[in-house]
């Protein structure tokens, strides 16, 4: 009679013994989908795609994340052992993507980005809901964190609102942002503040920061319009200082769905031990994750994560990307 470890490995074995499902699941080693994503990249049925992921999920191979009306799946963050094992082999030896498949994948990131990208470029400050593009229970824990007199990178900053907060208290303070309007709003507060920083235009895929540029990185309620938060991660420690700090204020997980339709929001809040595991994948270390219950009557509870550059880069793990 076999043994519960040696039925768990032939659940695992069964569960990728079909070529689809193997090429399902080295699909989501590049990120987290949902099923009209993956029906599109991979040009399969609804049918087909659902039942393949039921399988992979019975195995304890992946997980399924609720964001309002869709579900996301990935590979699970925490493992089994020999679940972690073949995770390894599907990202060193299972099959590569075609071409097809990787040209698809890039269009459902860009139709992620390019939501963000059209609500930015014509979003009023002065509209009601664009008060919950931010959340002030975030700023004192952010702003008493950032280190005195260090290169500050504000990334994903929006309205300038951070800027001006840490401008008198750090050496250097640079802004990021993918809006031209929202950087242009920045540049207006910073001047009626009598402020300084340094402006840049740029993804947070692709920071226009060169690497090992700043001391601390801050992503203040940012995070969630990104479409590949753990490639944001990773992008975030290449600019970062070794030993450098990375700040990240966001939304706990809620189901406030209007926000993906109303203020182009890729994800509805983080749960802490999925970004401590994806901060800890990316090459950080010293990870810590403080819940902020909201002060503000009908306002979203918040966190603050605080986590150093790990080094040196040989000891970067292989994990699963996406949210």
């Amino acid at each position: 009679m076999p043994s519960n470890a040696h039925s768990e490995a032939i659940v695992l074995l069964k569960s990728l013994a079909d070529p689809g499902r193997l090429l399902l699941a080295r699909l989501l080693l590049e990120g987290a989908f949902n099923v009209s994503e993956l029906t599109d990249i991979l040009q399969a049925s609804q049918s087909t795609v659902s039942r393949h992921l039921k399988i992979l999920q019975d195995a304890g191979l992946l997980d399924g994340r609720r964001e309002g009306r869709q579900i996301f799946y990935a590979w699970r963050t925490e493992l089994a052992s020999a679940a972690i094992s073949l995770r390894a082999f599907v990202a060193s030896h299972g099959p590569t993507l075609p071409e097809d498949v990787r040209r698809r994948i890039a269009i459902a990131w860009e139709q992620r980005r390019e939501r963000s990208a059209s609500f930015f470029a014509t979003v009023d400050a002065a509209d009601p809901a664009a008060a919950w593009l931010g959340s002030p229970d975030c700023l004192p824990a952010i702003v008493d964190a950032v280190p005195a007199d260090a290169v500050v990178a504000d990334v994903g900053t929006g309205t300038g609102r951070l800027l001006e907060l840490l401008a008198p208290r750090v050496r250097k303070l640079i802004g990021v942002d993918a809006s031209r309007e929202m950087l242009d709003q920045a540049r207006g507060r910073l001047g009626a503040a009598g402020a300084d920083a340094d402006l840049r235009l740029g993804d947070m895929a692709h920071l226009p920061l060169s690497a090992d540029e700043v001391d601390c990185a801050v992503v203040n309620m940012a995070l969630h319009h990104v479409p590949e938060p753990i490639a944001a991660l990773r992008e975030l420690r290449r600019v970062l200082s070794p030993g450098g700090l990375l700040l990240v204020g966001d939304f706990l997980p809620h189901d406030e769905e209007w926000m993906r339709e109303t203020l182009a929001d890729q994800w509805l809040g983080f749960a802490p031990s999925d970004l401590s595991h994806w901060l800890e994948a990316a090459g950080f270390e010293d990870v810590s994750i403080t819940p902020l219950p909201s002060e503000s009557p009908g306002a979203l509870d918040v966190f603050v994560a605080r986590a150093r550059r790990r080094h040196p880069a040989a000891h970067l793990t292989s994990q699963p990307t996406g949210a």
